[in-house]
């Protein structure tokens, strides 16, 4: 097994199945009527129709609650969420592990807010935390969307690889990525922007999100995404999944959505749906696509 060093496995997650380039808080909601919510994990903005079908969206390493916000519908009730450490808010006091306090935090908004027939939208690692979301709260939930993510990374770079195998690269990686001066950080994450967007104004946007994000937040998570494969876990998902995932002009299609739908097998009740003329971030890529395939799920547009 060859080495995986910290810029390629950052840029995979953040860029994330591009496999042939060299990869990669406080929260108070308050709604009418209702106490505040708090959390040291997340932090949830809600907008649009309180009355009208209820999305959470959670975005994905690095990335702050924005990703979605072209997305959010006025005659939805949209609740969108930025975990700690990314888009300027403080990063939670423990850092590890990242993934599954974000989504018991996320189950607990929703019971706390009543929230039913709750559609999650994740994306990357979001999508991650929206599946373990959706087996802590099976009764909040009638649907995960999956954009472009898989329940074990490493798994999509290097075929046959295990978590145990790659825990001591992941612990090396989390390391170097903290202790990296600033600048020479953001130089190694800005090599992994090709295979975020197609376009330079997408791939400059997702370099505006990273420099948002807190360093060793992203550094525990990346590592935490590297030797952790979440696929047991998914037995717990009630709801159907919808995967969206990125068709890049790199592979071909049926060998691009037999690496995704492979890690869901038998795992979850999935509907998968490639994407054309895309990469990771399908929803600045193909933002009409992407809106159409969210409401298909939501509304049955």
């Amino acid at each position: 097994m060859k080495p995986v060093t910290a810029c390629r496995f950052a840029a995979f997650v953040l860029g994330v199945f591009s496999i042939f380039l060299s990869l990669q808080a406080f929260g108070v909601f308050r709604a009418e009527g209702a106490e505040p919510w708090n959390s040291d994990r997340i932090m949830v903005s809600q907008s649009g129709d309180q009355s009208g079908p209820t999305v959470v969206y959670v975005p994905g390493l690095a990335s702050p609650s924005e990703v979605f916000e072209p997305f959010a519908r006025s005659d939805w009730d949209n609740h969108l969420v930025t975990l700690a450490g990314f888009g300027g808010v403080e990063p939670p006091a423990e850092l590890e592990p990242f993934v599954a306090p974000a989504s018991q935090a996320i189950a607990e908004y929703l019971v706390a807010q009543a929230l039913e027939d709750v559609v999650l939208v994740g994306h990357s690692m979001g999508a991650q935390v929206a599946l373990l979301t959706a087996g802590y709260a099976p009764d909040q939930v009638s649907d995960v969307i999956v954009v472009d993510s898989a329940p074990f990374f490493s798994g999509l770079m290097q075929p046959g690889v295990t978590p145990e195998m790659m825990a001591p690269q992941a612990a090396a990686i989390r390391q170097q990525m903290s202790a990296m001066p600033r600048d020479a950080y953001l130089g190694m994450m800005a090599q992994g922007l090709r295979v975020q967007s197609m376009t330079s104004e997408g791939q400059a946007q997702v370099m505006a999100w990273i420099e948002q994000a807190d360093q060793r937040a992203v550094a525990a998570a990346t590592a935490e995404l590297m030797a952790t494969d979440f696929a047991p876990r998914l037995s717990a998902v009630q709801a159907p999944v919808t995967l969206l995932y990125a068709e890049f002009p790199e592979m071909e299609p049926a060998v691009i959505r037999q690496m995704f739908v492979s890690q869901y097998e038998g795992r979850v009740d999935l509907e998968a749906r490639g994407v054309a003329d895309s990469r990771h971030f399908i929803m600045l890529d193909q933002p009409e696509r992407f809106a159409e395939e969210v409401a298909r799920v939501v509304v049955g547009d």
